[in-house]
């Protein structure tokens, strides 16, 4: 998956047409010229709108979330002397002084680069953040700032290696997911005890951020044995799992379970997803009737199932990209089993430190089959779809850290997008009407980049500035075009070319349509 960091810049968007094209210049900005050809008109834009509803929270004591209403194209958001550019409503600003105020200022961004007057608001960290959220957990929760994040005896991991990273955040770091699929298993359980005070017997909780494309990440309480099994699309019996994504959150219960009828009240919540680079915190809090979803302490969904087994699993599957930054669970303490899974397609010697092992094979019908060996046992011979699980002494360290190595700053965003589609609703790959207009919409995911360009066969038919009152943002750009020097029965490429600020190689999205 390609994506970008939001500060690179990216290319311009091309026309090309049979005939001689006029272009019409206008003021030029900076270091780009505002050029569009005669058969090209530019859909204007709405000046941008001042954002409204500031309000804050805080996950850490040095750190604000500041979230806004607003339908901008990006924001600028600016502190401390400080000025960040952001995708959607809503930023998080680390490592800051708990007890000092900040001074906060948020314009709405056009794709041109205009801005809206400042929505103001002040916050301190230490007014807005709530110290007791870790209250029910069994001991600390497990922070993934570091190279030591994903320690053996506590997480196995199942990802292309590459595609983990440390990213940073304020002063500190946390693991950057950049791979379509990646899944942490807990080698620590939840055993459900007593209902607490909000009439939990278990839970687990999950700090994330989304990256800026569709990002999904799914908490899935596994009872035994599918923490032995690698990680697919089907759903294992007796799962229920916390799924979320850039849309909201929901609960995902296999159909199997027991259903009860209870009803709970979901909080007022404007959002309820995943936000792009902003971290959010969401539990899983079950109870002997119902398991609730919180998202910052707010409910956001429930399904009224009954949970029957007294110990589960925790995994976290990241699809799309994202940031990990905390897990913990709550319940009754439980020790960590640090265990270790190996393909049987050799044989294979059972380790010193061993203090139990297993076999595990797939069954007919969704099913799984555990076979216990004798830990005497040394040597276990090669098994067609078989895997070993080898459960060491709670002190031992299996296998080897995943390599984090650091990465730069900044959200991440996705390429251009290009599409063409007929005034009468015709769309690619039908062959467009060879008369009227051709409406071509230009989405541009890049952050500070000066301007786009449009080629149609090779010609260049806009050129448009994007930075008019300061860096560009990701937004929106319309163009009519006029097919009238267009042939019929002929295919036409089109070229969408975002200009870098920094004067470097342009990122390009291209298409082709034919028209009848």
């Amino acid at each position: 998956m390609d994506r970008r960091t939001l500060a690179g810049g990216l290319g311009g968007l091309a026309l090309v047409v049979g005939a001689v094209v006029a272009l019409r210049t206008g003021d030029a900005p900076d270091t780009l010229k505002r050029e569009i050809a005669d058969d090209v008109e530019v859909v204007a834009l709405q000046e941008p709108m001042k954002p409204s509803n500031p309000r804050a929270q805080a996950l850490d004591a040095d750190a604000l979330q500041i979230a806004w209403n607003g339908s901008a194209s990006a924001y600028e958001v600016r502190w401390n002397g400080n000025q960040q550019l952001v995708p959607g409503p809503e930023v998080e600003l680390p490592g800051l002084n708990p007890d000092d105020e900040v001074d906060v200022e948020i314009r709405a961004v056009s794709a041109t680069g205009r801005r809206s007057e400042p929505l103001k608001i002040t916050a301190r960290p230490t007014d807005v953040y709530n110290g007791e959220w870790d209250d029910q957990l069994v001991g600390q929760p497990d922070r993934f700032d570091g190279p030591e994040a994903l320690d053996p005896r506590k997480w196995r991991v199942e990802a292309e290696p590459e595609c983990l990273g440390l990213r940073p955040f304020g002063p500190g770091k946390r693991i950057d997911v950049d791979c379509p699929m990646a899944a942490f298993q807990s080698n620590t359980p939840i055993r459900f005890g007593m209902p607490a005070a909000d009439g939990a017997t278990g839970r687990a909780i999950i700090s994330v951020a989304g990256a800026v494309e569709s990002s999904h990440v799914r908490l899935t309480l596994l009872p035994d044995p599918w923490q032995y099994v690698q990680e697919t699309d089907a759903q294992p019996k007796g799962t229920v799992s916390l799924d979320i994504t850039t849309q909201g959150t929901r609960i995902i219960a296999d159909a199997e379970l027991p259903r009860t009828g209870k009803q709970v009240t979901l909080g007022d919540s404007q959002m309820t997803g995943l936000v792009a680079g902003v971290r959010h915190r969401w539990e899983m809090r079950v109870l002997p009737d119902a398991v609730v979803a919180l998202r910052d302490g707010v409910v956001v969904a429930y399904e009224p199932v009954a949970i029957k087994e007294r110990l589960v699993h925790p995994r976290i599957r990241i699809d799309g990209g994202g940031f990990l930054d905390a897990f913990g669970v709550g319940g009754v303490p439980e020790r960590v089993a640090p265990t270790e899974i190996v393909p049987l397609d050799r044989d294979v010697e059972l380790p010193q430190d061993a203090v139990a092992a297993k076999l595990v094979r797939p069954a007919p019908g969704n099913q799984v089959t555990v076979t216990d060996l004798p830990v005497g046992a040394r040597k276990v011979p090669a098994a067609q779809e078989t895997q070993l699980v080898v459960i060491r002494r709670p002190e031992s360290r299996p296998g080897t850290l995943p390599r984090l190595a650091d990465r730069p700053g900044g959200i991440k965003t996705g390429g251009p997008r290009l599409h063409v589609m007929h005034e009468d609703g015709t769309k690619p790959p039908q062959p467009l009407p060879a008369k009227g207009r051709i409406l071509i919409t230009a989405e541009v995911n890049a952050i500070g980049h000066r301007g786009v360009e449009l080629e149609l066969d090779g010609r260049r038919i806009v050129a448009l500035p994007t930075n008019e009152q300061g860096p560009a943002v990701p937004g929106r750009h319309e163009f009519w075009l006029d097919t009238g020097n267009l042939t019929s029965g002929s295919h036409a490429r089109l070229k969408l070319s975002v200009l870098p600020a920094d004067g470097g190689e342009p990122v390009i999205a291209e298409t082709v349509f034919e028209l009848g």
